[in-house]
Order: structure tokens, then C-alpha cells, then sequence
């Protein structure tokens, strides 16, 4: 396993964990994740470093579409962001597949839970609709970020389970 697929693992574990205890995930996490991301692609060269920034700059630009359209908390925004950074250009294309892949997975699971699975389908539908959910369900997103990268590292360590982005 690489040093980057470990830092990727480690940070987002602790940052569900964090979000599940807490419904917060630290500031000092992402930051100290997205310096280590541009630090982990220095021994690679500029380029690798500046498609990581852009990997990084893209995502919390993406995503703090997200955050004011109120689908996503500006902590799970910055960790996003940072993992991209992490995994550089073209790897955060898969990873963020493999996030929301999770996340649809994860409020499923809760709605199921919560009994409010036919009250979710009829809020996606109408999001789809008109542009505005009627329902909404909180949930601890740092998990979904977690089980994002681990399908991601699952799925580049092993050549079989690539798929073509």
C-alpha cells in the first residue's frame, strides 16, 4: 500500500469518526491533510504538484456550489477537497465518484432506518423536478468520504477492479 493511500485511509477514518462522535470535523484535520498533499507530489515534480493544487482548488470550488445549495457541510467540503488534492489529477475524478457512490449508499441506509425511505425517492424526484428538495436528511458525510477511499484504494490497488474514467 502506498504512503498516499495510508494518509487517505488514516485522515478520513479519524474524520468520521470525528463526524459520527461530534457532527464536526476538525479544521486541523483537513489543513494538515491538504499540506500533506502538496507535500507528498514535491519529490514527483512541479507538474504532479500543480495538478494536485488543481485537484484540490476544483473540488472546494465544486463543492462550495454544494455547501450554499445546503446539500453538503463546509467540513465535508474541505476534506473532500483536501483528499482530492491527495490523490492528485485524474485519481480525485474516481475518488469523488466513489464518495457520492457512498453517500447515496449511506442516506438510503439512514432513510431506510429512519423510516423514511418513500419520503426520500419523493424529495429526489422533486429535486429533480423543480430544483428543491422537500425533505431533508443530516448525515454524518465524513463517512461516506471514508468509504469512498476505501473503495478508491481498493479499487487501484487491484488492476482488476479499475474502471476506465
Amino acid at each position: 500500500m502506498t504512503t498516499t493511500a495510508v494518509v487517505l485511509l488514516v485522515a478520513t477514518i479519524a474524520a468520521a469518526f470525528f463526524d459520527v462522535r461530534t457532527r464536526h470535523i476538525p479544521n486541523a484535520l483537513t489543513g494538515a491533510l491538504a499540506l500533506v498533499a502538496i507535500a507528498i507530489h514535491v519529490p514527483q515534480g512541479v507538474v504532479p504538484v500543480l495538478l494536485a493544487i488543481a485537484s484540490l482548488c476544483a473540488a472546494f470550488a465544486l463543492g462550495s456550489v454544494a455547501f450554499s445549495a445546503g446539500w453538503l457541510g463546509g467540513g465535508d467540503i474541505k476534506l473532500i477537497a483536501a483528499c482530492c488534492g491527495l490523490v492528485g489529477f485524474p485519481g480525485s475524478v474516481t475518488l469523488l465518484l466513489d464518495v457520492l457512490v457512498c453517500g447515496a449508499l449511506l442516506a438510503l441506509v439512514m432513510a431506510a432506518r429512519r423510516g423514511r425511505l418513500v419520503g426520500l425517492v419523493r424529495s429526489t424526484v422533486a429535486a429533480v423536478r423543480y430544483g428543491a428538495p422537500t425533505e431533508k436528511i443530516t448525515l454524518p458525510y465524513a463517512v461516506s468520504i471514508a468509504g469512498g477511499s476505501i473503495a478508491y484504494v481498493i479499487s487501484t490497488s487491484a488492476l482488476a477492479l479499475r474502471l476506465p474514467v
